[in-house]
C-alpha cells in the first residue's frame, strides 16, 4: 500500500520536491476521462447479460479500475498539505527567505512613489507578521527585515514632511 503513495508522488511531482503544474494537470484530465468513462460502463451494467455476481465483478471493476485513479490523485494533493484552518503557517526556510527578501525589495521600491508611506506602512505590518510567525535564527531574520522597513517608512515620512513644510 506504500507504492501507491509513492508512484502518484513520482508521477505529480518527479524530482521536484512539490507538484509540477505541467504534470499534475495531464494527470488530472486523465483520471478524469477514465472516471467519467467509468460512469458510462456503469450505466451499460443492465444491458450485460450474465448472472448477478457477473454484474457485480464488472462495477467492482469499473469502480476500482476507473474511478479511483482520480479519488486517489485528488486524496493526495489535499492530504499532502498538513495545514489547517485556524494554525499558523509553516513555511519552508526557502519560503520564508523568498518573503523577507520580497518585503524588503518592496520597501526599497515604494520609497519613492507618491504613497509611499501609506504602502511602507503595509509592508511594515506585513514583516512584523511574519516575525511573530516565526522562531530561532528565522525570527533574527524576519525582525531585521521589519527593523528595515520601518526604518525606510520612517525616512519617507521624514522625507515627506520635509517636502510638505517648503
Amino acid at each position: 500500500m506504500l507504492v501507491i503513495p509513492l508512484m502518484i508522488r513520482w508521477l505529480l511531482c518527479g524530482s521536484s520536491p512539490t507538484p509540477v503544474l505541467r504534470r499534475v494537470a495531464p494527470v488530472i484530465v486523465v483520471t478524469l476521462a477514465m472516471a467519467i468513462f467509468g460512469t458510462v460502463l456503469v450505466t451499460l451494467t443492465p444491458s450485460i447479460g450474465g448472472p448477478g455476481w457477473f454484474k457485480g465483478m464488472y462495477v467492482l471493476f469499473v469502480v476500482v479500475a476507473l474511478k479511483l485513479p482520480l479519488l486517489a490523485v485528488l486524496w493526495w494533493l489535499i492530504a499532502r498539505n498538513p495545514e489547517w484552518p485556524g494554525t499558523l503557517p509553516k513555511w519552508t526556510t526557502h519560503e520564508q527567505a523568498e518573503i523577507l527578501a520580497y518585503l524588503e525589495n518592496e520597501a526599497r521600491r515604494v520609497r519613492h512613489l507618491p504613497d509611499a508611506i501609506e504602502r511602507l506602512e503595509y509592508l511594515s505590518q506585513e514583516a512584523w507578521h511574519v516575525a511573530d510567525r516565526l522562531e530561532g535564527d528565522a525570527k533574527v531574520d524576519a525582525l531585521t527585515v521589519a527593523l528595515r522597513v520601518d526604518l525606510i517608512a520612517s525616512s519617507a515620512r521624514r522625507e515627506r514632511s520635509e517636502h510638505d513644510s517648503r
